[in-house]
């Protein structure tokens, strides 16, 4: 029996479980769109695991995973910039580039091998993203109580995922040679870090999303 209890799984399922009882009747069909997403990134995480068994090159099973990645996080994007400007010029750019640099890959060197310039643009895409959406933020001279607030959690986790993330790719050969034990080197304990501090903040977003604190109650 292969392991699928990882750490990356387990935080998966758990955010999972969470959004499933927080956001299943949510009013709002972008924030229960989370839910299929999540359940399509525990499926390809345990196929991942499958695949890597069976054929020992996994690549596919992300290459295919990273549209979702894509679609979804630009959909919940757009939904947050929406409350302050139009977003379509933004979000439909973002997608173009992001479609640009994926068929410029796959033609390069087909689709078993994983597209790392692609994630690249989109981990860079999502932080601009993220730092825009706290300028639009700041901005509005509305009350918005952050620690309750679905909505900056989220983006909050995008930020620190992907910035890191981002910031990691570029010391890649110095993170690899750092061997923590016999099979794992540096980088594959910081990117499970950077998973569960993604899927907490999400987790916690749920949470507010679903028992909000109004400012009365504070």
């Amino acid at each position: 029996m292969y392991n699928y209890f990882t750490p990356n799984t387990i935080i998966e399922v758990i955010c999972l479980t969470i959004a499933v009882i927080s956001l299943l009747k949510d009013s709002s069909w972008v924030w229960r769109s989370m839910i299929l997403y999540l359940l399509i990134t525990c499926l390809t995480e345990i196929g991942g695991i499958y695949v890597s068994r069976q054929a020992h090159n996994n690549h596919w099973v992300y290459n295919i995973f990273i549209l979702f990645e894509a679609g979804f996080t630009h959909l919940m994007f757009a939904h947050l910039f929406n409350k302050y400007i139009n977003s379509k010029p933004i979000i439909i750019c973002g997608l173009a580039l992001f479609c640009l640099f994926y068929v410029y890959e796959i033609e390069s060197h087909g689709f078993f091998r994983y597209n790392h310039l692609t994630y690249a643009i989109l981990s860079a895409q999502f932080v601009l993203y993220s730092l825009y959406y706290y300028y639009l933020l700041i901005q509005d001279h509305g009350y918005v109580n952050l620690k309750q607030s679905s909505d900056f959690w989220w983006v909050a986790g995008i930020l620190f995922f992907y910035f890191s993330s981002t910031a990691c790719n570029f010391f890649d050969d110095k993170l690899y040679s750092v061997m923590i034990t016999p099979k794992h080197h540096l980088s594959y304990f910081i990117f499970k870090g950077l998973n569960i501090i993604l899927y907490s903040c999400w987790s916690y977003s749920f949470i507010c999303r679903k028992w909000p604190i109004t400012k009365s109650e504070i």
